[in-house]
């Protein structure tokens, strides 16, 4: 009776110690999604197995990752695979609009005779960076003057920026006082840094040159060259605006006069005594 037992429990056993699945591939188009963009994704099973392996039921675990079920549902069924053959089955997701920059590992749960295996793939979200460079500046520089150049970058793309450094090239249009290179760092997305340069210029409304280096959250490196036009005003327009005074010149002829009165006024007693 327990021989029976035994050879019964084997002949129920082996078919399932035999039938063995596998993820053999993934693959998703587009290979990289932008937030809120769809995409189908395709996944290929084998039967590593000796045996035909039927009922299988193929399910995405959607829970913890910005993706969801665009016109399919997360679970697909698969009839049949024989051995040493593959099957493919594909989802429509879309990425969720809201969703941040990064690679997202998905967990895959494949179901087939009374067995249950777990796998993980990974989709990956890459938005576009976008930065925006603003001369903040809130009064015109003066020519010949020492002043400074206010910047403001803001991130208007759906991505982290990384390891922000902004150069400030040399012209011979302005003199760079401060350090040409400045190193900002992280700029958080719908988020914005500003930073200054000492200058002085040299010409009227002179063109500032910038090169802008940065990564996105994928560590893609970007290189960027921005020209801006600098208010810049003459000795005369910043007179004519009240902003130099105009009787620096009168008012020391005006105190050489008294101190010359007064010298002679002094004399005059001197000599009367």
């Amino acid at each position: 009776m327990n021989k029976i037992l035994t050879l019964l429990i084997l002949l129920l056993v082996l078919p399932i110690a035999n039938a063995q699945l596998t993820i053999e591939s993934f693959s998703s188009n587009p290979d990289r999604v932008l937030p809120g963009q769809q995409l189908r994704l395709s996944i290929t099973l084998e039967n590593v197995g000796d045996s035909k392996i039927e009922n299988i039921v193929v399910r995405l675990d959607l829970s913890q990752v910005p993706f969801a079920p665009l016109t399919s549902s997360n679970e697909n069924a698969i009839d049949e695979i024989r051995k040493n053959n593959r099957k493919s089955t594909s989802f429509s997701l879309v990425a969720l609009p809201d969703a941040e920059s990064k690679i997202y590992k998905i967990p895959v749960e494949i179901s087939y005779n009374n067995t249950k295996k777990e796998s993980l793939i990974s989709l990956e979200i890459n938005a576009k960076t976008n930065l925006d460079l603003i001369l903040d500046n809130p009064e015109p520089l003066n020519i010949n003057k020492i002043g400074k150049i206010s910047l403001k970058f803001i991130n208007n793309g759906l991505a982290q920026i990384k390891f922000l450094k902004v150069t400030l090239q040399e012209s011979p249009s302005y003199e760079i006082l401060s350090s040409k290179s400045i190193y900002i760092g992280e700029v958080d997305i719908d988020d914005f840094e500003t930073e200054e340069f000492s200058i002085v210029p040299k010409t009227k409304n002179p063109q500032l040159e910038f090169i802008i280096e940065y990564r996105d959250i994928n560590n893609k490196e970007f290189k960027e060259s921005k020209t801006m036009n600098l208010n810049v005003l003459t000795e005369e327009e910043a007179r004519q605006l009240g902003l130099v005074s105009q009787n620096n010149f009168w008012i020391f002829i005006v105190l050489i006069i008294i101190v010359l009165v007064l010298f002679l006024m002094h004399r005059r007693k001197k000599h009367a005594a």
